[in-house]
């Protein structure tokens, strides 16, 4: 008698017979039989499974019991054809819970939605009824895993579920399968599609940014489909710009860049015009709170006109000025070190078209310089002042802003060289 038989008949005697009264120790192997799940394969160890693959390979039939078990581990290597696949499926007695398990195994971990993953799809289908209590949890969802719509009935079972955790519960599968490629696969079908309210969606980002590590790779796809329905909805934009950039990293510079790259233009610019509104807002929220300049109401003004020519960002805290930001709430972006000024300055760089600005904190010049001269200014981790106040192509002091001096020469100045006309409709206050 197998080991899953003994187990069945121990369960069926439990049953039967009044656990509390007849021995303690029952209602212990009661719990033992109800926690028995369909858990991490036991696949065998690399050299095993490369000795079985070499096997089949060169035609000997004469498996053992054993050998014929593992055969589902070696599917996905990439010397196994589709008819291979027939081959092994073949081989297998799918009313043995050893070889059923196995090849369940093989399609939800390696799903890659291949002609191999759609003969074991459709191999998978067939049954209808399965005689074993490990698995008839997921032969009970075998709509969600096994038919043609799975992907569409599991992105509406996760819209219903608190959590990825709870919903492989319900699935009959353990924690082991948060891994699995047909579970992330489904979890970025989820977040593409339109079927679970944003809020889920986040609930549900949650639990993947707690648990990153396993989610890692899922992270771009999934920060690619909720950044387009956050600048559709205007709900969350808080939240995915923390996330995505703490998990992601900056897209514009440094190499966390290449994190990006597989996320979409569409909503990259969409993250980039985020981080610069993020950007101009603590700047002028320093600046607010040290009150260094009486009149910078007008230069926030000006510059929230320009906002959609604004791309590259980047500011620069003095100790003094990076608590501060700290204090007033600004916990996503990473700035830089300003050195060479005094403690509570700090210094906002942005690139409009091919030229390059610095917006100081306290009072002083307003300064451009060509972006090819200047562009590790984004960069840097530290910079001195000096670095930013020399080499300049043009510069304006911020006199009369109550008369719209420096606005309108400014503005004339970006019409002229960056062909972008703005008036003092647009930026006067």
């Amino acid at each position: 008698m197998s080991l899953h038989d003994s187990i069945k008949d121990l369960r069926n005697v439990a049953k039967h017979l009044d656990a509390a009264k007849f021995n303690p120790q029952m209602n212990e192997l009661e719990k033992f039989l109800d926690g028995v799940k369909f858990d991490k394969p036991a696949k065998p160890p690399e050299d095993v499974l490369k000795m079985l693959l070499q096997k089949f390979r060169n035609g000997d039939e004469n498996f053992s019991a054993r050998e014929i078990k593992n055969l589902p581990f070696i599917i996905y290597e990439p010397e196994i054809t589709s008819h291979d696949v027939k081959k092994i499926l073949s081989k297998l007695d799918f009313s043995r819970a050893s070889h059923l398990r196995r090849v369940m195994s093989a399609y939800i971990l390696n799903y890659d939605g291949s002609n191999k993953t759609e003969l074991l799809r459709q191999e998978l289908e067939k049954i209808r009824k399965v005689d074993v209590v490990s698995l008839q949890k997921i032969f009970a969802s075998r709509d969600k895993f096994f038919a043609k719509d799975c992907f569409q009935n599991m992105t509406k079972f996760f819209a219903q579920k608190s959590g990825v955790k709870d919903a492989l519960k319900e699935l009959g599968l353990s924690d082991f399968y948060r891994t699995a490629n047909f579970i992330q696969t489904a979890l970025k079908i989820f977040f593409r599609s339109n079927v679970a309210r944003l809020e889920n969606k986040f609930k549900l980002l949650d639990e993947l940014d707690a648990d990153f590590d396993v989610y890692k790779n899922i992270f771009p796809p999934v920060a690619d489909a909720l950044i387009q329905s956050t600048a559709a909805t205007g709900f969350g934009k808080k939240k995915c710009l923390e996330i995505f950039y703490r998990r992601l990293g900056d897209p514009r510079f440094g190499y966390t860049r290449f994190n990006w790259n597989s996320v979409s233009q569409k909503s990259k610019d969409i993250f980039l015009r985020w981080l610069v509104e993020e950007d101009l807002e603590i700047f002028f929220k320093i600046i607010k709170d040290t009150a260094v300049d009486s009149m910078w109401r007008y230069r926030e003004k000006f510059w929230r006109a320009y906002l959609p020519f604004i791309s590259n960002t980047r500011i620069f805290l003095g100790s003094d000025a990076k608590r501060i930001a700290r204090r007033l709430g600004d916990k996503t972006m990473t700035h830089g070190n300003l050195s060479g000024g005094s403690n509570n300055q700090s210094v906002f760089v942005f690139q409009i078209g091919r030229f390059i600005f610095s917006e100081w904190s306290h009072n002083g010049k307003l300064r451009v310089h060509d972006a090819e001269s200047a562009q590790n200014f984004f960069g840097a981790i530290s910079i001195n002042r000096r670095a930013i106040d020399e080499n300049f192509i043009a510069a304006w002091i911020h006199s009369s802003p109550q008369t719209y001096f420096w606005q309108r020469a400014v503005s004339d100045w970006l019409e002229k060289n960056c062909g972008i006309r703005k008036t003092q409709v647009d930026w006067g206050l």
